[in-house]
């Protein structure tokens, strides 16, 4: 067992660096072309016709990355109002319960997502001319990031932790 968390820590944080990697890249490219769109258009009068386009499906992509990371850390809203007014072992409990029920939810995600990218694949994005197959394919993307990030935050939860508390010392 030892050698399995071992082995799995080490996989975690190269998944969970990627995980942050990805959100970032996708967040400054998204930002860069809306930058450059607002300036090409206010500024040259010459739109770029992609731009917008480009930007919702990276904004797409960016929300199902970015909500895997947010599971992982702990930042997604929760309703805890409710499980904080029972005893410490039933709130872990219902905390546990909570997750699974997460965790159930991103599996009909990627089953659906998987569906949706397959059958949607033959039509194109208008101006792009994209298959809708890589839009839908964030989806699942973000399913089993999502998946991996849940399972993560049970096996080698002091990543979660190192991550949040240096967040706050620079706060």
């Amino acid at each position: 067992m030892k050698a399995f968390l071992s082995t799995y820590g080490v996989v975690d944080r190269i998944v969970f660096r990627i995980n942050v990697f990805v959100v970032a890249a996708i967040l400054s490219v998204m930002s860069g072309i809306v930058f450059y769109g607002v300036i090409a258009r206010y500024l040259f009068n010459a739109p770029l016709f992609w731009g917008e386009e480009t930007a919702r499906f990276l904004m797409f992509f960016l929300v199902l990355t970015g909500s895997a990371l947010g599971l992982r850390l702990s930042q997604h809203p929760r309703l805890t109002m409710f499980v904080d007014l029972f005893p410490e072992h039933h709130r872990r409990k219902m905390i546990f319960l909570g997750d699974a029920i997460v965790f159930g939810t991103i599996l009909v995600i990627l089953i659906q997502g998987t569906e949706l990218a397959i059958d949607e694949g033959i039509m194109r994005t208008p101006a792009l001319r994209v298959s809708y197959f890589w839009i839908y394919l964030a989806y699942p993307i973000g399913a089993i990031l999502g998946l991996m990030q849940l399972i993560g935050a049970y096996f080698a939860p002091r990543l979660a932790d190192s991550v949040n508390d240096g967040a706050e010392e620079t706060a």
